[in-house]
């Protein structure tokens, strides 16, 4: 039990890191599919917070001809968690996060849509509050990690 209670997350794999104001960063920007990204969000939702749930969600990279299928799949899974904001970043795949997202429940005005990570890194950092739970996932390709990093360095 003293081995198991010493494991840590790798890097950038579910590392949890508290930031300033009582909120909290989920990074798990290292990469994502969208098996995972569903499983992300169902944990978002069974989390306690005091604050808010916010999602930041790459575009994943590698899916073929169902990649706009699959990110509307994740947005709709997005609204289902109950987040209160959801950042979308990356090509035109990730729209269907936002798209997803709309139909399945979630008000525009809580979404927003940035191209580059280092748009969505600015979004965010201004955005988190007092007792926030932030989850960071998405591909490689998208530099997720530019997101989670500008939060830490913040905390």
């Amino acid at each position: 039990h003293a081995r198991a209670a010493a494991l840590r997350p790798v890097d950038k794999r579910g590392a949890a890191f508290v930031l300033r104001d009582g909120a909290r960063l989920i990074d798990d920007s290292y990469n994502a599919s969208p098996a995972a990204v569903q499983v992300t969000l169902e944990t978002l939702a069974a989390t306690a917070v005091t604050g808010r749930r916010i999602a930041v969600l790459g575009e994943m990279l590698e899916l073929g001809d169902a990649a706009v299928r699959l990110h509307d799949e994740c947005g709709q899974a997005a609204a289902r968690a109950g987040v209160d904001w959801l950042v979308v970043v990356g090509g035109a795949a990730a729209d269907g996060l936002q798209v997803g997202a709309e139909r399945a429940g979630l008000p525009a005005a809580r979404i927003r849509r940035c191209a580059t990570s280092r748009d969505a890194a600015d979004i965010v950092a201004a955005l988190i509050g007092p007792g926030d739970l932030v989850v960071v996932k998405g591909s490689r390709g998208t530099r997720m990690e530019v997101i989670a990093d500008r939060l830490r360095a913040e905390a």
